[in-house]
């Protein structure tokens, strides 16, 4: 069961979330993967890294000068940033990518931060599929005669036949 403070913590979670990969919040709710990602940096990194990660995304500016402020003040960020990019990944690939070895070595290191796929459903539902108008290959029956039909692409209907 999950509280008001949950709630909360998670919904920021998904607007930095939001802000790091270019997607709308409905967009990464409608992965169902928003609090398992969240669990998974809980149980990978220190709390306070966690923390501070937050903290720094409800500090930005709002308007026009937030994407820049997050380059800024959270990608730029020596203690930040490689863990914004790996939650892009994780939303993207649905994997973590183990943290870089200077990084460890500064901030501390967990027996969890191993690079490796989430889980089925996080490799089904990643945003790579969304972002390339593709199926999760090899998890989607395609149906037949499907491999004669391109790919969608921005502006199309995706029913354009290839070839001939």
């Amino acid at each position: 069961m999950t509280g008001p403070a949950d709630t909360s913590r998670l919904d920021g979670f998904v607007g930095l979330s939001a802000l790091l990969t270019g997607f709308a919040p409905v967009q990464l709710l409608g992965t169902g993967m928003a609090a398992a990602y969240l669990a998974v940096l809980d149980a990978v990194l220190p709390e306070d890294i966690v923390g501070d990660l937050m903290s720094a995304y409800r500090q930005l500016p709002r308007g026009p000068e937030r994407e820049r402020a997050a380059e800024a003040e959270i990608l730029g960020d020596p203690r930040l940033g490689p863990v914004a990019r790996n939650l892009i990944v994780l939303w993207y690939c649905g994997a973590w990518t183990q943290l870089p070895a200077a990084w460890r070595a500064a901030f501390g290191a967990s027996p969890l931060d191993t690079s490796r796929v989430v889980s089925a459903a996080a490799y089904q539902a990643g945003l790579q599929w969304l972002a390339a108008g593709a199926h999760a290959a090899g998890a989607n029956p395609q149906g037949y005669g499907a491999w004669a039909i391109g790919p969608k692409s921005a502006g199309s209907s995706g029913l354009e036949r290839g070839g001939a």
